[in-house]
């Protein structure tokens, strides 16, 4: 038997709900805020994460799903929803004036070949928010309290909100250089070796020596007077809107085109659900264009388990309108007239296609908690009527045909 590739998952039924549900949740949420839908391809040029994402990220180095098309061009699966977004945007000419702040929001697949854990597999779900054309500390918090909004939407309260302003410039170099030495008397894991000479600040990220690093320098300590001042006012907006932060100077997201205050929303497990920041070179360096930017990603199946985890279900459990038997050849017939019939008047309602027992066939109307059951033999097809049995009160009586939609509407 062929199975699934490892780190891919089948949805199906009620996890299927769950992930339709959250899709839903969060929609509304963006709609309130003004965010419009983009979709990007499943695929892209291999080097638009090279240029985007960064060549010494742990992405574009072991992560990607590279193919060659049959011209040979080299094409990968989309491990990130930033580096497509800011392409479209760039290659439909969508950052003119009238179209800015850009909102937009986006909900699909990403791919990335890592090590299957909880609450990410390689084929995994994001959803994602990117404000276009706007620098100011008010954008910024407001994609932060849009992150927050949608956690309490779906019952998560349970989790942490850390923040750290990343140093630019001309200071960058002299936090680099004073970081390194730091880092040179430190035991480091083999990657992080590597990333010292590369990548000093993905040294920071690593899960291996988080630990290592708690009295390493503050980078805020660089900042220049004017990303205090900007700092300072994004901090204040957070705390004008009742959302409390912890800072975190080892803070620095795993992405390189991150410039300016960046954020991470974990659970009580320290399992990151959102993170994001502001990253206002990204799209000059793939299209010469100066729009500044921020955005966030969320990981919809590290929601879906923190959800289960507290036991917080968002689907509605099947509940039809109505469970139609028929009990004869010429009855089941009949009865995808009436099926037809209940539909176009907007009821859900389903058929007892099996064959089964009448016995079987109450049991299956109970596994879809079904508020009606309607039951057609010979004899009620004679008659012109159907009997309807109502689950509420558990009254049964005979109702006419050209009357059983409004009898059942009634009862709902």
């Amino acid at each position: 038997m062929i199975k699934k590739p490892r780190g891919t998952e089948d949805l199906f039924e009620k996890k299927a709900k769950e992930y339709f549900a959250l899709e839903m949740i969060f929609r509304n949420i963006a709609d309130l805020y003004n965010y419009n839908e983009i979709r990007t391809p499943l695929f892209e040029d291999a080097n638009l994460f090279l240029r985007g994402v960064g060549e010494q990220t742990d992405i574009v180095n072991k992560e990607m799903y590279i193919f060659s098309d049959k011209k040979d061009r080299q094409l990968a699966l989309r491990p990130e929803g930033t580096a497509p977004v800011v392409r479209a945007v760039l290659e439909n000419k969508l950052y003119i004036n009238e179209n800015l702040p850009l909102k937009l929001f986006y909900f699909g697949s990403m791919f990335r070949y890592e090590r299957p854990q909880k609450g990410r597999q390689r084929e995994f779900t994001t959803f994602g928010v990117e404000t276009l054309g706007s620098k100011s500390p008010e954008s910024d918090s407001e994609i932060v309290c849009l992150a927050v909004n949608i956690l309490n939407s779906v019952g998560i309260k349970n989790y942490n909100l850390y923040i750290n302003h990343l140093v630019n410039g001309d200071k960058r170099k002299e936090y680099i250089k004073e970081l390194k030495k730091q880092l040179q008397n430190i035991e480091l894991c083999d990657d992080c070796k590597i990333r010292i000479e590369k990548n000093p600040l993905r040294v920071l990220d690593c899960k291996i020596d988080q630990n290592e690093f708690d009295d390493i320098i503050d980078m805020k300590d660089y900042l220049n007077d004017e990303e205090k001042t900007y700092y300072r006012n994004f901090k204040q907006n957070l705390k004008n809107l009742g959302i409390t932060f912890i800072e975190d100077k080892k803070l620095v997201r795993g992405l390189d085109y991150y410039t300016g205050f960046v954020f991470e929303i974990k659970d009580k497990n320290n399992l990151t659900l959102i993170a994001g920041g502001r990253y206002d070179n990204l799209v000059n360096e793939l299209g010469q264009v100066d729009l500044p930017a921020s955005g966030w990603g969320l990981g919809v199946e590290r929601i879906i388990v923190n959800l289960k985890e507290n036991e917080i279900f968002l689907s509605e459990e099947v509940c039809l309108d109505a469970y139609i038997i028929g009990l004869s050849e010429k009855a089941k017939q009949f009865c995808n007239i009436l099926l037809l019939m209940l539909r176009s008047a907007n009821l859900k309602v389903d058929f007892d296609f099996m064959g089964r027992s009448l016995k079987s066939a109450f049991k299956q109307s109970e596994k879809y908690n079904s508020k009606n059951i309607i039951i057609i033999g010979n004899n009620e097809l004679k008659e012109n009527v159907v009997i309807l049995k109502k689950q509420n009160n558990k009254t049964e009586k005979k109702v006419k045909f050209e009357n059983i939609v409004d009898e059942i509407m009634r009862g709902n």
